[in-house]
Protein backbone atom coordinates (compact mmCIF):
# COMPACT_ATOMS: atom_id res chain seq x y z
CA UNK A 1 0.00 0.00 0.00
CA UNK A 2 1.32 3.52 -0.79
CA UNK A 3 2.42 5.56 2.22
CA UNK A 4 -0.34 7.59 3.86
CA UNK A 5 -0.29 11.26 2.90
CA UNK A 6 0.84 13.58 5.61
CA UNK A 7 0.76 17.35 5.76
CA UNK A 8 2.98 18.83 3.09
CA UNK A 9 5.85 21.10 3.83
CA UNK A 10 3.33 23.92 3.95
CA UNK A 11 1.37 22.02 6.60
CA UNK A 12 -1.72 21.39 4.42
CA UNK A 13 -3.56 18.04 4.48
CA UNK A 14 -4.54 16.70 1.01
CA UNK A 15 -8.30 16.31 0.53
CA UNK A 16 -10.52 15.08 -2.31
CA UNK A 17 -13.46 17.42 -2.74
CA UNK A 18 -16.79 15.68 -3.45
CA UNK A 19 -19.89 17.28 -5.00
CA UNK A 20 -23.24 15.57 -5.52
CA UNK A 21 -26.25 17.27 -7.06
CA UNK A 22 -29.36 15.49 -5.81
CA UNK A 23 -32.15 14.19 -8.01
CA UNK A 24 -34.64 15.75 -5.57
CA UNK A 25 -35.69 19.15 -6.84
CA UNK A 26 -35.70 20.76 -3.39
CA UNK A 27 -32.12 19.63 -2.76
CA UNK A 28 -30.52 20.54 -6.07
CA UNK A 29 -27.76 22.73 -4.62
CA UNK A 30 -25.58 23.86 -7.52
CA UNK A 31 -22.04 22.43 -7.87
CA UNK A 32 -20.62 25.95 -7.66
CA UNK A 33 -22.19 26.56 -4.24
CA UNK A 34 -20.97 23.22 -2.93
CA UNK A 35 -17.47 23.78 -4.35
CA UNK A 36 -17.23 27.25 -2.82
CA UNK A 37 -18.26 25.96 0.62
CA UNK A 38 -15.73 23.10 0.52
CA UNK A 39 -12.97 25.41 -0.75
CA UNK A 40 -13.58 27.97 2.01
CA UNK A 41 -13.62 25.21 4.62
CA UNK A 42 -10.31 23.86 3.31
CA UNK A 43 -8.68 27.28 3.47
CA UNK A 44 -9.84 27.80 7.06
CA UNK A 45 -8.80 24.34 8.28
CA UNK A 46 -5.37 23.74 6.78
CA UNK A 47 -6.46 21.53 3.86
CA UNK A 48 -5.83 21.64 0.15
CA UNK A 49 -8.07 20.16 -2.54
CA UNK A 50 -6.01 17.76 -4.67
CA UNK A 51 -8.91 17.03 -7.04
CA UNK A 52 -12.69 17.11 -7.37
CA UNK A 53 -15.10 14.22 -7.84
CA UNK A 54 -18.51 15.36 -9.08
CA UNK A 55 -21.78 13.43 -9.36
CA UNK A 56 -24.46 15.35 -11.25
CA UNK A 57 -28.15 14.48 -10.84
CA UNK A 58 -27.17 11.42 -8.81
CA UNK A 59 -29.23 9.77 -6.11
CA UNK A 60 -27.72 9.15 -2.69
CA UNK A 61 -29.80 5.99 -2.22
CA UNK A 62 -26.99 3.81 -3.55
CA UNK A 63 -23.23 3.97 -4.15
CA UNK A 64 -23.29 3.26 -7.89
CA UNK A 65 -21.66 6.62 -8.55
CA UNK A 66 -18.35 8.45 -8.69
CA UNK A 67 -18.01 8.73 -4.89
CA UNK A 68 -16.36 5.30 -5.15
CA UNK A 69 -13.49 6.96 -7.06
CA UNK A 70 -12.91 9.33 -4.14
CA UNK A 71 -12.93 6.44 -1.64
CA UNK A 72 -10.48 4.52 -3.83
CA UNK A 73 -8.30 7.64 -3.99
CA UNK A 74 -8.06 7.77 -0.19
CA UNK A 75 -7.30 4.03 -0.08
CA UNK A 76 -4.56 4.52 -2.69
CA UNK A 77 -2.89 7.25 -0.61
CA UNK A 78 -3.81 10.14 -2.89
CA UNK A 79 -5.53 12.06 -0.06
CA UNK A 80 -6.21 11.87 3.65
CA UNK A 81 -9.85 12.93 3.64
CA UNK A 82 -13.00 13.38 1.57
CA UNK A 83 -14.73 16.72 2.05
CA UNK A 84 -18.36 17.36 1.03
CA UNK A 85 -20.80 20.25 1.42
CA UNK A 86 -22.83 18.21 3.94
CA UNK A 87 -22.63 14.65 5.21
CA UNK A 88 -25.80 13.77 3.32
CA UNK A 89 -23.90 14.35 0.04
CA UNK A 90 -21.88 11.23 0.89
CA UNK A 91 -24.96 9.00 0.85
CA UNK A 92 -28.46 8.32 2.12
CA UNK A 93 -28.20 4.55 2.37
CA UNK A 94 -27.60 3.19 5.88
CA UNK A 95 -25.75 0.08 4.81
CA UNK A 96 -23.72 1.86 2.13
CA UNK A 97 -22.76 4.66 4.53
CA UNK A 98 -21.53 2.21 7.17
CA UNK A 99 -19.55 0.07 4.72
CA UNK A 100 -17.85 2.94 2.93
CA UNK A 101 -17.08 4.90 6.09
CA UNK A 102 -15.42 1.74 7.37
CA UNK A 103 -13.31 1.61 4.19
CA UNK A 104 -12.09 5.15 4.90
CA UNK A 105 -11.40 4.47 8.58
CA UNK A 106 -9.54 1.23 7.84
CA UNK A 107 -6.84 3.22 6.00
CA UNK A 108 -6.82 6.13 8.39
CA UNK A 109 -9.04 8.34 6.25
CA UNK A 110 -11.94 10.53 7.25
CA UNK A 111 -15.13 12.10 5.90
CA UNK A 112 -15.51 15.84 6.51
CA UNK A 113 -18.47 18.22 6.16
CA UNK A 114 -17.79 21.81 5.12
CA UNK A 115 -20.96 23.24 6.70
CA UNK A 116 -21.46 20.99 9.76
CA UNK A 117 -18.87 21.77 12.44
CA UNK A 118 -18.36 18.29 13.87
CA UNK A 119 -15.18 16.58 15.05
CA UNK A 120 -15.96 12.98 14.11
CA UNK A 121 -12.75 11.75 15.78
CA UNK A 122 -14.43 12.12 19.20
CA UNK A 123 -17.21 9.99 20.66
CA UNK A 124 -19.73 12.84 20.68
CA UNK A 125 -18.69 13.82 17.14
CA UNK A 126 -19.26 10.28 15.88
CA UNK A 127 -22.70 10.32 17.52
CA UNK A 128 -23.57 13.64 15.88
CA UNK A 129 -22.40 12.52 12.45
CA UNK A 130 -24.28 9.26 12.86
CA UNK A 131 -27.47 11.15 13.67
CA UNK A 132 -27.04 13.40 10.63
CA UNK A 133 -26.51 10.38 8.35
CA UNK A 134 -29.54 8.69 9.90
CA UNK A 135 -31.65 11.77 9.20
CA UNK A 136 -30.33 11.67 5.61
CA UNK A 137 -31.47 8.05 5.30
CA UNK A 138 -34.83 8.97 6.84
CA UNK A 139 -35.35 11.76 4.29
CA UNK A 140 -34.51 9.30 1.54
CA UNK A 141 -37.07 6.81 2.86
CA UNK A 142 -39.68 9.56 3.15
CA UNK A 143 -39.05 10.73 -0.40
CA UNK A 144 -39.23 7.13 -1.61
CA UNK A 145 -42.62 6.68 0.04
CA UNK A 146 -43.89 9.88 -1.55
CA UNK A 147 -42.72 8.75 -4.98
CA UNK A 148 -44.37 5.35 -4.44
CA UNK A 149 -47.64 7.06 -3.53
CA UNK A 150 -47.40 9.34 -6.57
CA UNK A 151 -46.72 6.38 -8.87
CA UNK A 152 -49.60 4.43 -7.36
CA UNK A 153 -51.93 7.38 -7.94
CA UNK A 154 -50.82 7.66 -11.58
CA UNK A 155 -51.27 3.94 -12.17
CA UNK A 156 -54.78 4.15 -10.73
CA UNK A 157 -55.54 6.69 -13.49
CA UNK A 158 -54.03 4.51 -16.23
CA UNK A 159 -50.94 6.71 -16.61
CA UNK A 160 -47.27 5.65 -16.66
CA UNK A 161 -45.14 6.40 -13.60
CA UNK A 162 -43.51 9.46 -15.15
CA UNK A 163 -45.16 12.19 -17.21
CA UNK A 164 -42.73 12.00 -20.10
CA UNK A 165 -43.17 11.98 -23.84
CA UNK A 166 -43.80 8.58 -25.40
CA UNK A 167 -42.93 7.77 -29.02
CA UNK A 168 -46.02 7.46 -31.19
CA UNK A 169 -48.06 9.71 -28.91
CA UNK A 170 -48.56 13.38 -28.11
CA UNK A 171 -48.53 14.23 -24.40
CA UNK A 172 -51.33 16.59 -23.40
CA UNK A 173 -51.77 18.38 -20.09
CA UNK A 174 -48.02 18.75 -19.42
CA UNK A 175 -45.26 21.02 -20.71
CA UNK A 176 -41.44 20.81 -20.48
CA UNK A 177 -40.00 22.01 -17.17
CA UNK A 178 -38.00 25.18 -17.96
CA UNK A 179 -35.54 24.39 -15.14
CA UNK A 180 -35.06 20.69 -15.91
CA UNK A 181 -34.91 19.85 -19.64
CA UNK A 182 -35.80 16.15 -19.38
CA UNK A 183 -38.82 16.62 -17.09
CA UNK A 184 -42.32 18.04 -17.43
CA UNK A 185 -44.75 19.96 -15.27
CA UNK A 186 -48.54 20.13 -15.23
CA UNK A 187 -50.28 22.44 -17.70
CA UNK A 188 -53.94 22.71 -16.54
CA UNK A 189 -54.80 25.00 -19.44
CA UNK A 190 -54.29 21.98 -21.75
CA UNK A 191 -56.81 19.85 -19.86
CA UNK A 192 -56.13 16.64 -17.90
CA UNK A 193 -52.91 14.71 -18.52
CA UNK A 194 -53.39 12.22 -21.37
CA UNK A 195 -51.65 10.60 -24.33
CA UNK A 196 -53.12 10.94 -27.81
CA UNK A 197 -51.92 9.02 -30.88
CA UNK A 198 -49.54 11.15 -32.93
CA UNK A 199 -50.79 11.17 -36.55
CA UNK A 200 -47.17 11.11 -37.76
CA UNK A 201 -45.33 8.73 -35.43
CA UNK A 202 -48.26 6.58 -34.28
CA UNK A 203 -48.44 4.63 -37.57
CA UNK A 204 -44.64 4.26 -37.46
CA UNK A 205 -44.86 2.67 -34.02
CA UNK A 206 -47.52 0.24 -35.23
CA UNK A 207 -45.39 -0.61 -38.29
CA UNK A 208 -42.36 -1.33 -36.07
CA UNK A 209 -44.37 -3.93 -34.14
CA UNK A 210 -45.68 -5.51 -37.34
CA UNK A 211 -42.31 -5.60 -39.07
CA UNK A 212 -40.73 -7.29 -36.07
CA UNK A 213 -43.51 -9.86 -35.88
CA UNK A 214 -43.14 -10.50 -39.62
CA UNK A 215 -39.50 -11.49 -39.11
CA UNK A 216 -37.34 -8.39 -39.36
CA UNK A 217 -34.56 -8.07 -36.80
CA UNK A 218 -33.91 -5.16 -34.47
CA UNK A 219 -31.07 -3.84 -36.65
CA UNK A 220 -33.32 -3.77 -39.69
CA UNK A 221 -36.00 -1.90 -37.75
CA UNK A 222 -33.48 0.64 -36.49
CA UNK A 223 -32.10 1.18 -39.99
CA UNK A 224 -35.62 1.62 -41.37
CA UNK A 225 -36.71 4.07 -38.66
CA UNK A 226 -33.52 6.14 -38.82
CA UNK A 227 -33.57 6.22 -42.63
CA UNK A 228 -37.12 7.53 -42.45
CA UNK A 229 -35.90 10.38 -40.25
CA UNK A 230 -38.01 9.30 -37.25
CA UNK A 231 -36.05 10.09 -34.08
CA UNK A 232 -36.71 9.00 -30.50
CA UNK A 233 -38.50 11.31 -28.06
CA UNK A 234 -35.10 12.71 -27.06
CA UNK A 235 -34.37 13.68 -30.66
CA UNK A 236 -31.67 11.02 -31.07
CA UNK A 237 -31.35 8.23 -33.66
CA UNK A 238 -32.67 4.86 -32.53
CA UNK A 239 -30.39 2.07 -31.33
CA UNK A 240 -31.36 -1.61 -31.10
CA UNK A 241 -31.46 -1.52 -27.29
CA UNK A 242 -33.58 1.62 -27.00
CA UNK A 243 -35.99 0.46 -29.70
CA UNK A 244 -36.61 -3.02 -28.26
CA UNK A 245 -36.79 -1.66 -24.73
CA UNK A 246 -39.55 0.73 -25.78
CA UNK A 247 -41.47 -1.87 -27.79
CA UNK A 248 -41.29 -4.21 -24.79
CA UNK A 249 -43.11 -1.69 -22.60
CA UNK A 250 -46.28 -2.43 -24.55
CA UNK A 251 -47.25 1.25 -24.54
CA UNK A 252 -48.27 0.98 -28.19
CA UNK A 253 -50.61 -1.86 -27.18
CA UNK A 254 -52.40 0.42 -24.73
CA UNK A 255 -50.51 -0.92 -21.69
CA UNK A 256 -48.30 0.57 -19.01
CA UNK A 257 -45.34 -1.40 -17.73
CA UNK A 258 -44.54 -1.20 -14.03
CA UNK A 259 -42.65 -3.00 -11.31
CA UNK A 260 -44.88 -5.38 -9.40
CA UNK A 261 -45.83 -3.38 -6.28
CA UNK A 262 -46.11 -6.65 -4.31
CA UNK A 263 -42.55 -7.76 -5.13
CA UNK A 264 -40.93 -6.16 -2.08
CA UNK A 265 -37.39 -6.45 -3.50
CA UNK A 266 -36.54 -2.82 -2.74
CA UNK A 267 -34.77 -2.39 -6.09
CA UNK A 268 -37.46 -1.66 -8.65
CA UNK A 269 -35.00 -0.16 -11.14
CA UNK A 270 -33.15 -3.47 -11.56
CA UNK A 271 -35.86 -6.02 -10.77
CA UNK A 272 -37.24 -8.07 -13.66
CA UNK A 273 -40.54 -8.80 -11.95
CA UNK A 274 -42.79 -6.49 -13.95
CA UNK A 275 -46.45 -6.46 -14.85
CA UNK A 276 -48.49 -4.81 -17.59
CA UNK A 277 -51.60 -2.85 -16.69
CA UNK A 278 -54.19 -1.40 -19.03
CA UNK A 279 -53.48 2.27 -19.68
CA UNK A 280 -55.89 5.11 -20.28
CA UNK A 281 -54.47 5.76 -23.79
CA UNK A 282 -55.63 4.26 -27.08
CA UNK A 283 -53.45 1.47 -28.55
CA UNK A 284 -51.94 1.59 -32.04
CA UNK A 285 -51.94 -2.23 -32.39
CA UNK A 286 -54.43 -4.92 -31.47
CA UNK A 287 -54.16 -7.36 -28.57
CA UNK A 288 -53.48 -10.17 -31.08
CA UNK A 289 -50.58 -8.23 -32.60
CA UNK A 290 -49.14 -7.55 -29.14
CA UNK A 291 -49.28 -11.25 -28.22
CA UNK A 292 -47.66 -12.16 -31.56
CA UNK A 293 -44.87 -9.67 -30.83
CA UNK A 294 -44.29 -11.17 -27.38
CA UNK A 295 -44.20 -14.72 -28.77
CA UNK A 296 -41.51 -13.78 -31.27
CA UNK A 297 -39.51 -11.92 -28.62
CA UNK A 298 -39.52 -15.03 -26.46
CA UNK A 299 -38.61 -17.22 -29.43
CA UNK A 300 -35.72 -14.99 -30.48
CA UNK A 301 -34.42 -14.86 -26.91
CA UNK A 302 -34.10 -18.66 -26.96
CA UNK A 303 -32.28 -18.67 -30.31
CA UNK A 304 -28.48 -18.52 -30.50
CA UNK A 305 -27.30 -15.07 -31.72
CA UNK A 306 -25.65 -16.47 -34.86
CA UNK A 307 -28.83 -18.27 -35.85
CA UNK A 308 -30.95 -15.09 -35.59
CA UNK A 309 -29.55 -13.55 -38.78
CA UNK A 310 -29.40 -16.63 -41.00
CA UNK A 311 -31.50 -16.92 -44.17
CA UNK A 312 -31.76 -20.71 -44.04
CA UNK A 313 -35.20 -21.90 -42.87
CA UNK A 314 -34.06 -24.51 -40.35
CA UNK A 315 -30.83 -23.04 -38.99
CA UNK A 316 -30.90 -23.21 -35.20
CA UNK A 317 -33.60 -25.89 -35.27
CA UNK A 318 -31.91 -28.82 -36.97
CA UNK A 319 -29.65 -31.12 -34.97
CA UNK A 320 -27.67 -34.30 -35.34
CA UNK A 321 -29.77 -37.06 -33.84
CA UNK A 322 -26.69 -39.02 -32.79
CA UNK A 323 -24.51 -36.48 -30.94
CA UNK A 324 -27.01 -33.59 -30.59
CA UNK A 325 -24.62 -31.14 -32.27
CA UNK A 326 -26.08 -28.49 -34.55
CA UNK A 327 -26.38 -29.19 -38.27
CA UNK A 328 -24.80 -26.38 -40.29
CA UNK A 329 -25.11 -25.59 -43.98
CA UNK A 330 -22.17 -26.41 -46.23
CA UNK A 331 -21.09 -26.55 -49.84
CA UNK A 332 -21.43 -29.72 -51.91
CA UNK A 333 -20.04 -30.22 -55.43
CA UNK A 334 -19.65 -26.48 -55.89
CA UNK A 335 -23.20 -25.67 -54.79
CA UNK A 336 -23.25 -23.28 -51.83
CA UNK A 337 -25.33 -24.30 -48.80
CA UNK A 338 -26.46 -27.47 -50.53
CA UNK A 339 -26.35 -29.74 -47.48
CA UNK A 340 -26.81 -29.81 -43.74
CA UNK A 341 -23.73 -31.27 -42.02
CA UNK A 342 -23.06 -32.37 -38.43
CA UNK A 343 -20.94 -29.57 -36.95
CA UNK A 344 -19.13 -31.95 -34.59
CA UNK A 345 -17.90 -33.94 -37.59
CA UNK A 346 -17.02 -30.91 -39.70
CA UNK A 347 -15.07 -29.09 -36.97
CA UNK A 348 -13.55 -31.86 -34.85
CA UNK A 349 -13.92 -35.05 -36.89
CA UNK A 350 -16.20 -36.51 -34.22
CA UNK A 351 -19.56 -38.30 -34.52
CA UNK A 352 -19.71 -39.12 -38.24
CA UNK A 353 -20.69 -37.85 -41.64
CA UNK A 354 -24.43 -37.29 -41.18
CA UNK A 355 -24.84 -35.07 -44.23
CA UNK A 356 -28.29 -34.61 -45.81
CA UNK A 357 -29.48 -32.50 -48.74
CA UNK A 358 -30.90 -29.20 -47.55
CA UNK A 359 -33.57 -29.00 -50.27
CA UNK A 360 -34.70 -32.57 -49.51
CA UNK A 361 -34.97 -31.88 -45.76
CA UNK A 362 -37.01 -28.73 -46.31
CA UNK A 363 -39.27 -30.59 -48.77
CA UNK A 364 -39.91 -33.34 -46.21
CA UNK A 365 -40.59 -30.85 -43.38
CA UNK A 366 -43.13 -29.02 -45.56
CA UNK A 367 -44.79 -32.32 -46.37
CA UNK A 368 -45.05 -33.27 -42.71
CA UNK A 369 -46.49 -29.86 -41.89
CA UNK A 370 -49.12 -30.23 -44.62
CA UNK A 371 -50.06 -33.65 -43.25
CA UNK A 372 -50.34 -32.26 -39.73
CA UNK A 373 -52.68 -29.53 -40.97
CA UNK A 374 -54.92 -32.13 -42.61
CA UNK A 375 -54.95 -34.29 -39.46
CA UNK A 376 -55.83 -31.34 -37.24
CA UNK A 377 -58.65 -30.19 -39.52
CA UNK A 378 -60.01 -33.73 -39.67
CA UNK A 379 -60.30 -33.82 -35.88
CA UNK A 380 -62.39 -30.76 -34.94
CA UNK A 381 -63.33 -32.36 -31.63
CA UNK A 382 -59.78 -31.82 -30.38
CA UNK A 383 -60.19 -28.05 -30.46
CA UNK A 384 -59.99 -26.80 -26.86
CA UNK A 385 -62.93 -25.00 -25.34
CA UNK A 386 -62.27 -21.37 -24.48
CA UNK A 387 -60.66 -21.11 -21.06
CA UNK A 388 -62.81 -19.53 -18.37
CA UNK A 389 -60.05 -17.05 -17.58
CA UNK A 390 -60.02 -15.83 -21.17
CA UNK A 391 -63.60 -14.69 -20.79
CA UNK A 392 -62.77 -12.41 -17.85
CA UNK A 393 -62.75 -8.74 -18.71
CA UNK A 394 -59.23 -7.53 -17.90
CA UNK A 395 -60.39 -3.93 -17.84
CA UNK A 396 -62.89 -4.90 -15.15
CA UNK A 397 -60.12 -6.33 -12.97
CA UNK A 398 -58.04 -3.22 -13.48
CA UNK A 399 -61.04 -1.10 -12.48
CA UNK A 400 -61.23 -3.07 -9.23
CA UNK A 401 -57.51 -2.42 -8.67
CA UNK A 402 -58.03 1.30 -9.16
CA UNK A 403 -60.90 1.29 -6.67
CA UNK A 404 -58.72 -0.50 -4.11
CA UNK A 405 -55.95 2.07 -4.67
CA UNK A 406 -58.45 4.85 -4.04
CA UNK A 407 -59.64 3.07 -0.88
CA UNK A 408 -56.05 2.82 0.36
CA UNK A 409 -55.57 6.53 -0.26
CA UNK A 410 -58.73 7.36 1.70
CA UNK A 411 -57.72 5.03 4.52
CA UNK A 412 -54.28 6.65 4.80
CA UNK A 413 -55.85 10.08 4.90
CA UNK A 414 -58.22 8.98 7.66
CA UNK A 415 -55.25 7.74 9.68
CA UNK A 416 -53.42 11.04 9.18
CA UNK A 417 -56.51 12.93 10.41
CA UNK A 418 -56.79 10.52 13.37
CA UNK A 419 -60.24 9.39 12.26
CA UNK A 420 -59.37 5.69 12.63
CA UNK A 421 -57.22 3.90 15.24
CA UNK A 422 -53.83 2.66 14.03
CA UNK A 423 -54.63 -1.02 14.67
CA UNK A 424 -57.82 -0.70 12.59
CA UNK A 425 -55.83 1.02 9.85
CA UNK A 426 -53.21 -1.74 9.74
CA UNK A 427 -55.77 -4.55 9.69
CA UNK A 428 -57.84 -2.92 6.94
CA UNK A 429 -54.73 -1.96 4.96
CA UNK A 430 -53.42 -5.54 5.02
CA UNK A 431 -56.80 -6.88 3.83
CA UNK A 432 -56.93 -4.36 0.97
CA UNK A 433 -53.33 -5.07 -0.07
CA UNK A 434 -53.94 -8.82 -0.06
CA UNK A 435 -57.04 -8.37 -2.25
CA UNK A 436 -55.11 -6.06 -4.56
CA UNK A 437 -52.21 -8.53 -4.88
CA UNK A 438 -54.66 -11.26 -5.94
CA UNK A 439 -56.19 -9.04 -8.62
CA UNK A 440 -52.77 -7.96 -9.92
CA UNK A 441 -51.74 -11.61 -10.18
CA UNK A 442 -54.90 -12.38 -12.20
CA UNK A 443 -54.25 -9.49 -14.60
CA UNK A 444 -50.62 -10.53 -15.04
CA UNK A 445 -51.64 -14.12 -15.75
CA UNK A 446 -54.25 -13.08 -18.32
CA UNK A 447 -51.84 -10.80 -20.15
CA UNK A 448 -49.17 -13.44 -20.62
CA UNK A 449 -48.93 -14.91 -24.12
CA UNK A 450 -51.59 -17.59 -24.11
CA UNK A 451 -50.63 -21.10 -25.29
CA UNK A 452 -51.95 -21.61 -28.79
CA UNK A 453 -54.09 -24.59 -29.68
CA UNK A 454 -53.13 -26.95 -32.51
CA UNK A 455 -55.94 -25.49 -34.62
CA UNK A 456 -54.40 -22.00 -34.45
CA UNK A 457 -51.39 -23.26 -36.44
CA UNK A 458 -53.39 -24.56 -39.39
CA UNK A 459 -53.67 -21.24 -41.30
CA UNK A 460 -49.96 -20.58 -40.67
CA UNK A 461 -49.07 -23.99 -42.11
CA UNK A 462 -51.31 -23.52 -45.13
CA UNK A 463 -49.83 -20.08 -45.86
CA UNK A 464 -46.27 -21.38 -45.55
CA UNK A 465 -46.84 -24.38 -47.83
CA UNK A 466 -48.78 -22.44 -50.45
CA UNK A 467 -46.49 -19.42 -50.60
CA UNK A 468 -43.14 -21.13 -50.03
CA UNK A 469 -41.70 -20.44 -53.52
CA UNK A 470 -42.42 -16.69 -53.30
CA UNK A 471 -41.64 -16.03 -49.64
CA UNK A 472 -38.55 -14.05 -48.72
CA UNK A 473 -35.90 -16.14 -46.91
CA UNK A 474 -36.36 -14.22 -43.65
CA UNK A 475 -40.11 -14.85 -43.76
CA UNK A 476 -39.57 -18.57 -44.40
CA UNK A 477 -37.31 -18.73 -41.36
CA UNK A 478 -39.83 -16.95 -39.12
CA UNK A 479 -42.74 -19.14 -40.13
CA UNK A 480 -40.63 -22.27 -39.69
CA UNK A 481 -39.62 -21.07 -36.23
CA UNK A 482 -43.29 -20.61 -35.35
CA UNK A 483 -44.16 -24.16 -36.42
CA UNK A 484 -41.07 -26.35 -35.93
CA UNK A 485 -39.46 -26.90 -32.55
CA UNK A 486 -36.68 -29.22 -33.76
CA UNK A 487 -35.57 -31.53 -36.55
CA UNK A 488 -33.15 -34.33 -35.64
CA UNK A 489 -31.22 -36.02 -38.42
CA UNK A 490 -30.23 -39.72 -38.22
CA UNK A 491 -27.98 -41.49 -40.71
CA UNK A 492 -26.58 -45.01 -40.22
CA UNK A 493 -25.06 -45.48 -43.70
CA UNK A 494 -24.97 -43.64 -47.07
CA UNK A 495 -28.36 -45.10 -48.05
CA UNK A 496 -30.25 -45.00 -44.73
CA UNK A 497 -31.29 -41.72 -43.15
CA UNK A 498 -34.39 -40.35 -41.51
CA UNK A 499 -35.70 -37.25 -39.75
CA UNK A 500 -37.47 -36.88 -36.43
CA UNK A 501 -39.58 -33.72 -36.65
CA UNK A 502 -41.14 -32.10 -33.57
CA UNK A 503 -43.72 -29.33 -33.84
CA UNK A 504 -44.03 -26.37 -31.49
CA UNK A 505 -47.32 -27.80 -30.20
CA UNK A 506 -45.68 -31.11 -29.28
CA UNK A 507 -46.46 -33.55 -32.12
CA UNK A 508 -43.62 -35.76 -33.42
CA UNK A 509 -43.19 -37.63 -36.67
CA UNK A 510 -40.44 -39.66 -38.34
CA UNK A 511 -39.88 -39.63 -42.09
CA UNK A 512 -37.24 -41.30 -44.27
CA UNK A 513 -34.89 -39.11 -46.27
Amino acid sequence: MPPRPSPDSDGLIPVIGYVRVSMLKEEQISPEIQKAAVTNWAQRNGRKIVRWVIDLDATGRNFHRKIMEAIAGVEAGEAKEIAAWKYNRFGRNRTGNAINLARLHNVGGELQSATEDIDATTAIGKLQRGMLLEFAAFESDRAGEQWAEAHQYRRSRGLPSHGRARFGYVLRGRIPDPLQPHRTIRAPQDGPERYEIDPRTGPVLAELYRRYTAGEGARQLVAWANAAGVASTQGRPWSTSTLLRYLDTGFGAGLIKTHDPQCGCGNAARCRRIIHLKGAHEPVITEEEWQAYRRRRERVAKTAPRARVTVYPLTGRIWCGHCRATMTVGEHKGVKAARYNCSAYMRKGQCGSRSVQRARVEELVLGVLAQWAEDIEADPGSAPAPALEAQIDVSGLEGQIRRLDAALDRLTRQLALELVPEDTYKRTRDDLLAERAELVAQVDELQRPAPRSRHAYVPVIQALVAEWPTLRPVRRRELMAELIDSVHVFRTDPRTAWLEITSTWGDKRQVSV
